[in-house]
Order: structure tokens, then sequence, then C-alpha cells
């Protein structure tokens, strides 16, 4: 076994032990990656009372019907505050716990929890769009701006989500509730880099990262597509990397994922967290050639496959692609935004499940809508009409993008196969 970097040997491993995810393939990853498998998609442009007409973007929706809330006097009563976003997040998290064996019932100060949240999980939904359209043509500086156009500038730069408070109550988890605030995907994989960081430091033994992408409002749409626009058709060629994909899918959803330092695991691993770091530059295509830079040298392992973004955007599905190949050039590439849009703030930890799920199985799923790979986009080896196996010992790569033409933030983390390595003592740990 080669020896480890100088810089990791006195780091902890990280293991992924439980994992949830609701998205509208339904409750769980199993059956999300088995759609994917299969070639199925989700995607419609809603139902509309009255004469108004169909909305221009198809997205892909939760059947909320398969959303409960736990029972008992307390969560009764906790009910009473709980939006949607709030219902969402207990549901994922509780699968990731059941997962791992905890239920939630004793108070464990050695966990925390990171929620990846946006605006459109609170009161600010209608809000934070408008502001990040008229910003782009505003002459003030941002904090003059935000402390004249919104009536509690503090609200905004705030404190923990209220997520959190109810993914705490789930979880008996009484460490650190914090939250990574964004309004995309890299904003999962910034809240899945905060738990490293509390895991590495030794003030946390497991940290459950919850993230939830609501239904987007009409006026949050409309300021995305403002931005860059979105994709207008769900068909086969609309998909990422192909050469007449022409905008991103809209989806939403929930995932957590439980993740712990191996020496002090209560759940079994499911895989390990070989890295993880969010970078912003000056532009997307510094960022991802940073990032991915960055974390390939953390995690010291060659990945086997890789996970993409795979936005559907002609702009960033080319940037990503230009900044990551050379890095990983010959890789089988996969994306779940083909099959379910993308979900925002938790599609990063919605990949990183699907990515566990992928190396269990030793297959890497099709990428949906994918019809003719795009020629511009160099030596991309998309998977395509049927799952592709993997090798011996697979590990994947995980990129993550913030949405829009004006955004530049970048993630990317590497997951390996759950191994047993042996202790100073001569035990095997998992």
């Amino acid at each position: 076994m080669a020896s480890e970097p100088a810089g990791r040997q006195d780091r902890p491993d990280i293991v992924v032990t439980g994992l949830g995810v609701i998205s509208p393939a339904g409750i769980g990853a199993v059956p999300l990656w088995e759609a994917m498998a299969a070639g199925k998609t989700f995607f419609d442009t809603g139902g509309h009372d009255g004469p108004a007409p169909a909305l221009p973007w198809p997205s892909a929706s939760v059947d909320t019907t398969e959303i409960t809330w736990p029972a008992g006097r307390d969560w009764a009563n906790a009910g009473k505050y709980a939006n949607q976003s709030a219902r969402w997040a207990v549901a994922v998290a509780l699968q990731a716990l059941g997962q791992a064996g905890i239920d939630g019932d004793t108070e464990d100060v050695r966990g925390g929890t990171v929620m990846a949240v946006g605006s459109s999980s609170d009161e600010l939904s209608d809000v934070i769009p408008q502001l990040a359209s008229r910003f782009r043509h505003d002459r003030r500086p941002l904090a003059k701006f935000l402390h004249d156009e919104v009536p509690d500038y503090s609200y905004i730069r705030g404190i923990p989500s209220q997520l959190g408070q109810f993914v705490s109550m789930a979880s008996g988890f009484r460490g650190s509730n914090v939250a990574a605030y964004g309004e995309a995907a890299a904003g999962g994989a910034g809240a899945l880099a905060l738990a490293v960081r509390l895991l590495e430091s030794g003030e946390l033994d497991r940290v459950l990262v919850v993230g939830v992408a609501p239904p987007l409002t009409i006026t949050a749409m409309a300021a995305f597509d403002q931005d860059e626009p979105l994709g207008t058709r769900a068909t086969a060629g609309a998909g990422p990397f192909d050469a007449e994909r022409s905008g991103t899918l809209l989806g939403q959803g929930a995932a957590a994922v439980l993740l712990e330092r191996a020496e002090a695991a209560r759940g079994t691993a499911l895989a390990r967290l070989a890295g993880c770091e969010v970078l912003v530059a000056a532009d997307v295509m510094a960022s991802a050639e940073q990032v991915v830079g960055a974390v390939l040298a953390d995690a010291d392992t060659t990945p086997t496959a890789w996970w993409a973004h795979g936005a559907g955007s002609a702009r960033l599905d080319t940037a990503e692609t230009r900044a990551v190949l050379p890095r990983v050039d010959g890789l089988p590439v996969t994306g779940s935004k083909g099959t379910i849009g993308n979900a925002f703030e938790c599609s990063a930890l919605i990949d990183t499940a699907l990515v566990v799920e992928s190396l269990a199985r030793g297959e890497l799923p099709p990428v949906g809508l994918l019809r003719r790979p795009d020629p511009g986009l160099g030596g991309l080896d998309p998977v395509m009409g049927e799952a592709r196996p993997l090798g011996p010992a697979p590990s994947a790569l995980v990129t993550a993008f913030n949405q829009g033409r004006h955004s530049t933030a970048a993630g990317a983390l590497v997951i390996t196969t759950a191994h047993e390595d042996s202790t100073d003592d001569g035990k095997a740990r998992t």
C-alpha cells in the first residue's frame, strides 16, 4: 500500500455511514439510480388551474404524498412551524440516521449538523432572485444595496438555518449547527467541505449534512432564466453534454449524507470521502481547475470514474469539461441532471448518494436525455444507453458548479470504496 503524503498522516479517515434522498424518482438513492439505469426521466411543465399557460421551463417534481412527518407529541407540536423544506429535511435526515443505526433518542454532543440551504427554503424566496438580478446593474456597493433594499439585512447575514433545528431534533446531535447558504450545487459541496473541517479538527465525531431544494417560485425561475437561459425542452438531445443541449433543466428534492470519523463511527462505512473542497476564482474555469487539482492532490488517489455536474448548459458544460478533462482524461462520465434536473443546493448531495450507490453496485448509470455527445467537448467518454461496469477498487470524482453566467463557485470531492486499514493496535477497522 502506498504511503500517505506527510500532510495526511495525522488526518482521520472520514466515512459515509448514512444516506437519505428524496427525488422525483421517489424515496431513497436506489430508485433514482435504477431510474437512471433504465433511461427514465421525470420532467413536465406542471398543471395550472384556470387560463394561465404552462411554464416554459420543464421541471422534475417530487411526489410529496410519499413524505411523512414523525409521530409523537413533540413532533406534532414542531409540525405547526415546519414548512415543506423542513419536512423534506427531516425525512432525508431520518433515512440517513436509520441506515447508520442512529435513532436520535439520545443527545449526542459529538454530533453536529450542516445545512445546505438557499433562499427558496425560507421567507426570502421571492426577494433574493430579484435582488440578484437588480444588483447586476446597480452602482451601489453590495452592503449599501442590501441595507437599502432589504428591510432586515441582519436576517440575510443571520445565524444557523431554522431547518437545522428540525434536523438536530431528529438526530439528537447537539454539536455545531451551521448552514452554508448558496443557490446551486456548489452549496451542497460547500456544506460537505465544512463538515469535513469540523471532523478533521476533532470538534465532532459525526456530522449530518442536509440539503433541500423545494419547488422554485415563478419569480425565482424567471430570475435564473434572465441570468442564463434555462432549458425549455426535456426530450432526447436536451441532456447534459449533448450537441443540441440548450439550457439547464430544473429539478427539486432533498438529500442527507452522514459523515463520521472512522475511528468513532457508529454506523457501517458505506464509502470513504477522500477529499472535498469549494473554491471561487475569477471565472468558472479557473475555479474548476483549482478545486479539482486541489482535491485530487488531497485525496492522493486517481479516480476511476467521473460524476459530473453536467448542467446541460452549453456554456457551463464546455467550461466544466475544458477544466476537468486535462486532469481526469479517459474516465467514464455520467450525471443526474438529464434525469431529475438541477436540484440546486442539494444537487451535490444527491450526486454523492448516487456515487456511493454506484460504487456498491460496481456500475455507472447512463446520462439522461443524451443522444449525440458534443464533439466540441474533447475526449469526453459519457456513459450512454446502459450502465457501464466499473473496475476493481473503483473511486469517483464528483464536480459541482453554481448556476448562472455570473457565478464562479466550483466544488469537487473524491469518494472511494470503504476499505479495511490496520490501526496501530493491530485491529482492523473499516
